[in-house]
């Protein structure tokens, strides 16, 4: 509450643990309470168990519960358990929990209970290297196959405990015979009792973790015994003590006891008591377990669970009977090193290291202190309520400043030995005995920070101001800090640090002007921060609203890192700090907190991360939705295309400090790097893709990462996404396009064609016209001339010879042009285009022009399939004429008998025509090339074919026409 514009708290708390190096004699150690109001189900936890997923499983009279250092869950008659009174616990290698309770056992997987014995009361259960279940009931000893009880005999005698060493073999105690080891199936005796011990069973069997030969035997009412080499000793006992219950081994090596007057922590030079008067709120301790972390765990009679949180915070709030649970205002030490302590409503108190007294002037006695401060020459300086200003200067009190209506809520002093004061109205500054009142600014004073001589920063409830040569500087502004309640100032370095009320904290760098804030999205425990400190190591201390918070600067970042290891939840009081000793002393609402700078050498744990369960939904059909409530790292899970909307359940156990858990997760597939979430422990994908994914998540808790679980799975295309469809689907496309633009073409070219046909076919019947017409016009024309030609010559005397010559020619020429229209004729015949019809003309050719002339012609060769070799008009008139100029030739120049022409069709439809003759040849190199041996090879070229002529003076010559023909329907 506020009163008279001060921070004043005035509320309780429940005390947390911690030692003080103060010599004080009450110190509470800091133990985390877990019971009924956390979620336990009943407060009397017998039996503590830890599973393979890290998580702790607690036996109780009102059944069985699963922690995970945040949440219990609980299962009990109500859900098929025989019976509440859990008192043993084992899992198996199939993730089975195993509950031995007063009337058998029930085994308990997914959430589920059955019931696979119903017996006697089994205390002990365990299991051994093969994984068989190894139990107790009635003191006899017994093994589970098939959900029945196998009993075994060690001597006829009583089983006692029943527990296993860090490998994993079993052992039994065996009332006045020994300690027995399982090996092969076979109980063989392991360790001889003494005579001590002949007729006390030991209660529990502890390894020794670090010395492999000693062995700790906890009896119920002797203590408890070390057997080191075979040799058996006391180990520890107490005379108060009747009863003991449990014994566990720390992480340093210490043996913690658990007894029905309390846990005692056995070090090698010292022995601590842990009670109902130092941080338990119960005496009878029925189990300790250390878990995976390295954290000890304790059972107590009433109150559920108690975490050990370490030696890091020790708090005082009595000492020698002597009440000191006050609100403390301020905290100093004088020139003599003694700690002066302000209280509201109590005064002053002062400590010399061996006594704690109030101050007994009758000004201070129960009155309101609201700060304490020591100055540079370890003068004590204090508020008190209505009376001002005093001082302590080692031998006596003086009244140092007391003006009317005016207490003052903090101090400071600057390099000049001047002194700044702070009243809810003004800012006094006091020197040599003069005084001076600043004003000029909004809101109440709350604290001051002297820079140098000049320039004193000023924290209101409105912000921060600049004081500077005793005036307030209106252009000065820290805009982080505008109308901000600021409680306290420090300065580390070049950076202010300003603590506030709602704010956090906000530092400030007088050489960059950089800004950065801190608040509970940072790791504070809360954002009203009533005092700073910095420790010897440069470590930041701030006492909050909900704790104490302990900060690291980190060079490379610039930032202040927030140390989450087991923070105190107790609230503090503004300005209630101090450095003492290479200590931290906080006031709070309720007594003093000492701080323990340099932590202990711990072995750093981390987390351990795992997938709790994943929900697949089903597309349009919630009824098969599938639940997977137990992730296999190692399996592949196929999900089919309509299954792609996932939700992912996680969870971190980190006992240690859950709270300091934070999560980063990725899909491999989808995403590209990890995202980092705080406290959401579920993700969801919806509508995912088909393909492989991988989804990693991964936990983090004070700067330890812990393990990467992982959830494989492929979601399956659909048929008509797959590569193969897909494949086959381009294909088909690619097919129907060269389809229908093969159709198109074959279309196209098939109008083509058949335009082509009824053009060949116009042509033909031009042609057969044409032929006909010709023949019939220019033949009766020739025959006529033919005619009256010869009716000329009758009428011409014969005396006439120059007549009768040129009528002879008349007639010559006429029966040449005849001769030749008949070659016109049958070219343009169509029945003429075909390879055997142009045969046939050439050897009617060769026939006629040798005829009467000597000379034997022969043409051989002409097969009637020629006659589906298709010719065009052109290819047969140039190769005719190619013929009739070669024979010419022959005629006129050759000087041969014989001619003779030979067609030889090759592969390949390759036809060669070859021409011999035997007349005198001539010389192909000295003989120049004449004209008609030019038109021969300008025309065989025309038609694509090869000329090619070989001849010997005296021998004949022989020529070869080489060309290709397609045979055509």
């Amino acid at each position: 509450m506020c009163h008279k514009q001060f921070i004043i708290k005035l509320k309780f708390i429940i005390p947390f643990v911690l030692i003080f190096s103060l010599k004080l004699s009450a110190q509470n150690y800091n133990f985390s309470n877990y019971s009924l109001k956390e979620g336990l189900p009943q407060s009397q936890v017998k039996v503590i168990y830890q599973a393979k997923n890290r998580t702790l499983w607690l036996g109780t009279f009102g059944g069985v519960s699963n922690f995970d250092g945040k949440e219990f869950t609980s299962y009990s008659k109500a859900n098929g358990l025989i019976s509440n009174s859990i008192r043993s616990i084992v899992e198996d290698n199939q993730n089975q929990i195993y509950l031995g309770t007063e009337a058998g056992i029930n085994i308990l997987k997914e959430g589920k209970v059955s019931t696979i014995l119903k017996s006697s009361e089994v205390y002990a259960l365990s299991k051994d290297k093969s994984g068989a279940i190894w139990g107790l009931s009635d003191y006899k000893l017994f093994s589970l196959k098939n959900g029945k009880q196998i009993f075994y005999s060690i001597e006829g005698l009583s089983i006692t405990s029943l527990d296993s060493d860090h490998n994993g073999d079993l052992y039994v105690s065996v009332r006045g015979k020994g300690i027995f080891k399982l090996v092969n199936n076979s109980w063989v005796l392991y360790l001889k009792f003494s005579a001590d011990l002949v007729d006390i069973g030991a209660k529990k069997i502890l390894f020794d973790k670090r010395n492999t030969a000693r062995i700790y035997l906890l009896t119920l009412r002797k203590g408890v015994f070390v057997s080191d080499k075979g040799e058996i000793k006391p180990f520890f006992s107490d005379k108060k003590v009747s009863t003991y219950y449990s014994i566990e081994q720390d992480s340093k090596g210490d043996i913690w006891i658990g007894t029905e007057s309390g846990a005692y922590l056995v070090k090698k030079t010292s022995i601590v008591q842990f009670n109902s008067n130092n941080g338990l709120t119960d005496n009878r301790i029925d189990e300790i377990f250390k878990d995976a972390e390295n954290n000890i765990w304790i059972s107590s009679s009433s109150d559920g669970i108690f975490k050990y949180e370490g030696d890091a915070f020790i708090r005082y709030n009595t000492f020698r009977g002597k009440n000191l649970t006050y609100p403390i205002s301020g905290i100093a030490a004088d020139k003599r090193n003694n700690i002066w302590i302000g209280t509201f409503n109590k005064g002053l108190l002062q400590y010399d290291g061996k006594t704690i007294e109030p101050v007994k002037e009758t000004q201070f006695i129960n009155k309101n202190v609201f700060f304490v401060f020591s100055d540079k020459g370890k003068n004590i300086w204090f508020s008190v309520v209505g009376t001002g200003i005093w001082k302590y200067n080692g031998e006596k009190f003086d009244q140092a400043i007391n003006l009317p209506k005016a207490d003052f809520n903090s101090m400071a002093e600057d390099e000049e030995g001047g002194l700044w004061l702070n009243s809810p109205a003004f800012c006094l500054y006091v020197k040599n005995q003069k005084t001076l009142k600043i004003t000029g600014f909004k809101g109440y004073t709350s604290s001051v920070f002297p820079i140098n001589k000049d320039s004193v920063l000023l924290g209101t409830s409105s912000g921060i101001y600049l004081i500077k040569d005793k005036v307030i500087d209106k252009s000065f502004k820290i805009s982080a800090l505008n109308n901000a309640y600021v409680l306290s100032i420090i300065r580390d370095g070049d950076k202010f640090l300003f603590a506030t009320l709602g704010d956090g904290m906000i530092s400030w760098d007088i050489k960059t002007k950089e800004i950065r804030r801190y608040a509970t999205e940072d790791g504070l425990n809360s954002n009203d921060i009533y005092s700073l400190a910095l420790d010897d190591r440069g470590h930041l201390w701030m006492g909050t609203g909900r704790g104490i918070n302990k900060l690291k600067f980190n060079s490379a970042t610039k930032r202040y890192n927030v140390s989450r290891n087991n923070p105190l939840i107790v609230e503090c009081n503004q300005n209630a700090i101090l450095k003492y000793n290479g200590n931290i002393i906080v006031g709070t609402i309720n007594g003093l907190v000492r701080c323990k700078t340099e932590a202990s050498a711990e072995l750093k744990q981390v987390p351990f991360v795992k997938i709790s369960r994943v929900n697949i939904f089903r597309k349009n059909d919630q009824s098969k939705d599938v639940l997977i409530s137990s992730v296999n790292k190692d399996l592949h899970y196929e999900l089919g295309y309509n299954q792609n909307h996932l939700t992912i359940h996680f969870n971190a156990i980190f006992l240690t400090n859950p709270n300091a858990v934070t999560y980063r997760y990725k899909l491999q597939g989808l995403d590209a790097d990890y995202r980092t979430v705080d406290e959401n422990t579920e993700v969801e994908y919806s509508a995912l893709r088909p393909g492989n994914y991988t989804f990693q998540v991964m936990a983090q808790a004070n700067g330890q990462k812990s393990n990467v679980a992982e959830f494989n799975f492929t979601i399956i295309p659909p048929f008509y996404d797959t590569v193969t469809f897909k494949s086959f689907a381009v294909l088909f496309i690619i097919l129907s396009i060269w389809l229908v633009f093969y159709l198109f073409f074959k279309t196209r070219e098939k109008k083509k064609q058949s335009l082509e046909e009824i053009k060949l076919n116009e042509q033909a019947k031009i042609r057969k016209q044409t032929a006909e017409d010709f023949h019939d016009d220019i033949g009766n024309k020739l025959t006529r001339i033919n005619v009256l030609s010869e009716i000329l010559d009758k009428k011409v005397d014969d005396t006439q010879i120059e007549q009768k010559e040129i009528i002879r020619l008349i007639k010559e020429n006429a029966d040449l042009l005849y001769t030749g229209t008949k070659d016109i004729l049958w070219a343009l015949d169509p029945k003429s285009d075909n390879l055997f019809e142009i045969l046939v003309h050439i050897r009617n050719f060769g026939i006629d022009l040798f005829q009467n002339t000597g000379i034997e012609f022969k043409m051989e060769g002409i097969l009637p399939a020629y006659q589906k070799l298709k010719l065009t008009m052109e290819f047969n008139r140039n190769l005719s004429l190619v013929f009739k100029e070669m024979l010419n030739n022959i005629l006129k120049h050759a000087h041969a008998s014989q001619v003779l022409i030979i067609i030889i069709a090759a592969d390949d439809k390759l036809i060669n025509i070859l021409t011999t003759d035997n007349g005198k040849g001539f010389d192909l190199k000295s003989a120049p090339m004449g004209r008609g041996l030019k038109n021969i090879k300008t025309r065989c070229s025309r038609i694509n074919s090869t000329f090619k002529i070989n001849s010997i003076l005296g021998k004949g010559t022989t020529t070869r026409i080489s060309t290709r023909i397609y045979v055509t329907n």
